[in-house]
């Protein structure tokens, strides 16, 4: 997605994607392996959190921190304009004493030469320019410090249900056509006999064939993008009651942006998981950066749901 359309949807306070808990935020060994990394940390340490979105990392740090009787100075930075204590529900409270940073480049951070214990990111570094990033975060950890990110594995569960979507969106965009139905139906006004009568088959035809899809869909969890079309062509046709045919056509291009901007964002995601063999260039671009002991390792959720490469970085 491009950057307008991350800001739009980090503006609908949305603090993680799934798995997440009850909180919004994400729990078990997701959770767990946060915990770990920055229960290593002493009192008044300094935290950077890239790529920080609404802050979910950075809150955790702020839980662990607050568990254990701890000061620290945490930071989330990030290139969308973000304003996590204003658009995530209960913001100013749950994420009271973070500063975050809008607009702000991984590859170019404002901060002075060994600022920080500690870098974080979660889904961040695979969508940088690496080689840069790694130099910068380098440049602004202590001797001794620590990093670690999660990055997007192409067999995890995230990306498999990115690819489940994406096929889902090809019958809602390609094969039934169905918003460009809906579109061509409500705006209709007067039209030659036989014609509305036709828009109108041509789209319960397509929507028959959404409802047949969401059927199946279902039975293996998946079919959230046929649902959130078919919510969103139940709603329009509706609105064709109160509203003018043109505006009801705009509502309609409207909501078929909105949709077709999640696509990106799935596909966004499949385009940035990286395979072993890339894994293996960025640990390569992490050891010319300067640093040492590099572990990577999978991350699971629940026992056996893959959520991503963990890599680990160490500043001598």
């Amino acid at each position: 997605m491009n950057l307008e359309q991350w800001e739009a949807h980090y503006r609908r306070g949305t603090l993680a994607t799934c798995p997440t808990a009850r909180d919004g935020g994400v729990d078990l060994e997701v959770r767990a392996s946060w915990v770990e990394f920055f229960s290593m940390l002493p009192d008044h340490a300094r935290i950077l959190d890239v790529g920080t979105g609404n802050g979910v990392v950075a809150l955790i740090a702020a839980e662990t921190a607050a568990e254990r009787s701890l000061s620290w100075d945490i930071h989330g930075a990030d290139l969308a304009r973000i304003n996590p204590q204003r658009h995530v529900a209960d913001g100013a409270r749950r994420l009271a004493g973070i500063r975050f940073h809008a607009g702000v480049a991984t590859e170019r951070l404002p901060f002075e030469d060994g600022s920080f214990d500690a870098v974080s990111g979660s889904f961040a570094l695979e969508y940088t320019d690496v080689a840069r990033a790694l130099i910068e975060i380098h440049r602004v950890l202590k001797p001794g410090g620590n990093v670690q990110f999660v990055l997007h594995h192409p067999d995890s569960m995230f990306v498999r249900g990115a690819l489940t979507s994406s096929a889902e969106a090809d019958l809602v965009f390609t094969e039934t056509k169905a918003y460009r139905r809906l579109h061509r139906l409500v705006t209709m006004d007067q039209a030659i006999p036989g014609t509305i009568q036709r828009a109108d088959e041509d789209l319960r035809a397509a929507i028959q064939t959404l409802k047949k899809g969401l059927e199946d869909a279902r039975k293996h969890g998946a079919g959230w993008i046929l649902s959130a079309a078919l919510d969103g062509i139940k709603k329009l046709l509706e609105a064709r009651r109160q509203m003018k045919p043109q505006d009801v056509g705009l509502e309609v291009d409207r909501a078929e942006a909105e949709l077709r901007a999640s696509v990106r964002g799935l596909n966004d995601l499949i385009e940035h998981a990286r395979t072993p063999q890339q894994m293996d260039e960025i640990e390569q671009a992490a050891a010319t950066a300067g640093f040492s002991l590099i572990e990577r390792s999978l991350l699971h959720y629940a026992g056996s749901n893959l959520v991503g490469w963990q890599l680990q970085l160490h500043r001598d």
